[in-house]
């Protein structure tokens, strides 16, 4: 009976006894989850301030981030749940995870090839590079899918320039192009090509217009390597379906989604930006399907209400206190091996004849 007590209190000790243990790089983490969450504060009163306003339904958190389905610029059909993932500003700390994967210090440089489709992974993106104090050079496809930055007067070009404005961000995108079929607007109307163009002539953005994607491929290299100068570009990340920057469509769930620091070797339709990165030896990160991504650091989908910066496995985690249940388990043994004792005591007394002051 005193084993069975004991035993039993010493599992309900060890039970609720837990500690938090902090995930690796929990201060930048929350730092860049914050700040994520900054700019999309910043961005929706900036809206809000211009008589915009979203639509309760398909954006229940109110972020006004999500845009609509279909629009001059709108250049694929998008899904409206990985956008409204995106928006978990925790999504942040994923890029701390993948730029520390990646082997990252600060003052490294960041080469980015972005689309106007996911606005939540970009501002993720922005805010881990400014927590690590990276160098991002970046090229936006203004092009959107549906429900991403495709308001052809509000463009993610734009939404860029704002967080310039309001110091949230120290750099943005240095060129753009339409995105779409070939990199030219393919899908697109001649009208929402010339919103595109627009957009990038009131954010003063120097403009890729190639006749082909081969060219325009080879051109963003070439400014990638002008604007990196004589430093070495650390890694390239690919945030949407950007033909230029993955080649082609099927290139998506080819590539491997995360930090690769060499792509497999397969029979590319077509090769982008990220190929030849990747073959020039630099690591590259793909960023596109956001259900992955989502999954692999135990992330909700489509939250609503937001999570709060820092929630979740990629901050901390409950595990029992291993100390207690060390300590747990050595009362149970020693409680073990009294009563053994004792019991052996009690047969040797029964034995006749027996003088229990020299039993044991």
């Amino acid at each position: 009976m005193v084993l069975t007590v004991v035993s039993i209190a010493m599992y309900i000790w060890a039970e609720h006894s837990h500690v938090t243990k902090k995930a690796p790089h929990f201060d930048d983490k929350l730092a860049a989850a914050e700040l994520m969450k900054t700019m999309m504060d910043s961005l929706r009163q900036f809206q809000y301030a211009n008589g915009i306003f979203p639509d309760e339904i398909n954006d229940p958190n109110l972020t006004a981030l999500i845009g609509q389905q279909y629009t001059r610029i709108t250049t694929d059909i998008g899904d409206l749940d990985s956008k409204t993932t995106a928006l978990n500003p925790n999504m942040a700390a994923v890029f701390i995870n993948y730029f520390k994967e990646a082997g990252l210090e600060e003052g490294d440089i960041v080469a980015a090839g972005m689309t106007g489709s996911l606005p939540g992974m970009n501002l993720a993106f922005y805010a881990a590079c400014e927590v690590l104090s990276l160098k991002p050079i970046v090229i936006t496809s203004v092009g959107a899918s549906s429900w991403g930055a495709n308001d052809p007067y509000y463009t993610w070009l734009d939404m860029e320039h704002r967080l310039m404005e309001t110091g949230l961000i120290s750099r943005r995108s240095i060129a753009a192009s339409y995105g779409g079929g070939e990199d030219l607007g393919g899908r697109l109307s001649p009208e929402g090509r010339e919103y595109i163009r627009k957009a990038a002539d009131r954010n003063d953005l120097r403009f890729i217009e190639e006749p082909n994607l081969e060219a325009s491929v080879a051109l963003r290299m070439s400014i990638y390597d002008d604007m990196a100068e004589d430093e070495k570009i650390k890694l390239y990340v690919n945030i949407g379906g950007g033909l230029a920057s993955i080649g082609h469509g099927q290139n998506s769930d080819l590539i491997p989604v995360g930090v690769s620091s060499l792509l497999p070797i397969l029979n590319y339709p077509r090769k982008g930006v990220i190929h030849h990165f990747s073959e020039s030896g630099v690591p590259v990160a793909h960023i596109v399907n956001i259900h992955i991504i989502a999954n692999n650091y135990n992330l909700p989908r489509s939250p609503s209400p937001l999570p709060e910066p820092g929630s979740g496995s990629l901050f901390s985690e409950i595990r029992y206190n291993l100390f207690v249940t060390v300590i747990a388990l050595l009362v149970v043994v020693a409680t073990l091996i009294a009563v053994l004792l004792f019991d052996r005591r009690l047969q040797q007394m029964d034995r006749p004849g027996a003088d229990p002051d020299t039993l044991v």
